[in-house]
């Protein structure tokens, strides 16, 4: 289970408890092993992803996505990022279609408002795989290392239109 936070920053420890606020959000969460590959470390090398990149990484941990999305893409924020501090997914969004993210590389962070309005913090890393429903207002961030590769699965809605909710994020921001 990965890292889960809370706005005063304590960290849920009790695995009951972080399985309880997971099966709240009905979010899918499982682990496994990114397929190493020469592409991969290219992009992490060279801080920059290529349309070439893009497709070997994407053929290399096919096997490990789940099968019923349309499309994939691949996606590498980094320090230094052209247009990094302009990215919008910071901000409480939903989406009409399910977000689905494999960490290939790094780390970020997605927060949630669960039901009932509290917030928490998960931390997801090289390995994970974390399925957000359709509807769940979230945001992202990118993690302490300020790096992540990963994999972005599209099913019926592949234009990822973020429906900004206004809600206002209780963690601390960068």
């Amino acid at each position: 289970m990965p890292t889960i936070t809370r706005p005063d920053g304590s960290v849920v420890t009790r695995a009951a408890e972080a399985e309880r606020l997971v099966r709240s959000l009905g979010l899918g969460v499982a682990k496994a092993a990114p397929a190493a590959s020469l592409a991969l470390g290219r992009v992490i090398a060279g801080r920059r992803l290529t349309d070439e990149d893009s497709r070997q990484i994407l053929a290399a941990n096919r096997h490990l996505l789940p099968a019923s999305h349309v499309g994939a893409d691949v996606f590498a924020l980094f320090p230094g990022t052209p247009g990094l501090g302009t990215l919008r997914f910071h901000r409480c969004h939903t989406h009409a279609d399910d977000e689905v993210r494999f960490i290939l590389a790094g780390e970020g962070i997605f927060g949630f408002v669960l039901p009932g309005g509290d917030q928490i913090e998960i931390m997801v890393e090289a390995g994970d795989l974390l399925r957000v429903p359709a509807g769940t207002e979230h945001w992202f961030r990118l993690g302490p290392r300020r790096t992540v590769v990963a994999v972005r699965l599209f099913g019926a809605n592949p234009d990822w239109r973020a429906d900004y909710t206004g809600t206002e994020i209780l963690f601390p921001t960068e």
